[in-house]
């Protein structure tokens, strides 16, 4: 199976320390700045570098989601 660039990095940060991994959180004004930007883009207000940085966040956000579900199960094996 060809593993994604998302795969490998999610799988490095997972090696790290998984139990870090697993209970990290975003801070809670990054948060709020993603909630912000969510509500914008659903009322299709989003600037052109809005919509950048949302994308980012949802990238950052795929990468650790896939982090979490490896290191979950390097803690449960």
């Amino acid at each position: 199976m060809v593993q994604t660039v998302y795969d490998e990095v999610a799988s490095f940060m997972a090696s790290m320390n998984p139990e870090k991994v697993i209970a990290f959180k975003p801070s809670k004004a990054n948060q709020n700045r993603l909630d912000f930007l969510l509500d914008k883009q659903t009322e299709k207000r989003l600037s052109k570098d809005e919509l950048n940085e949302l994308e980012h966040y949802l990238m950052l956000n795929r990468i650790i989601g896939l982090a979490k579900a490896r290191a979950l199960s390097l803690v449960s094996a």
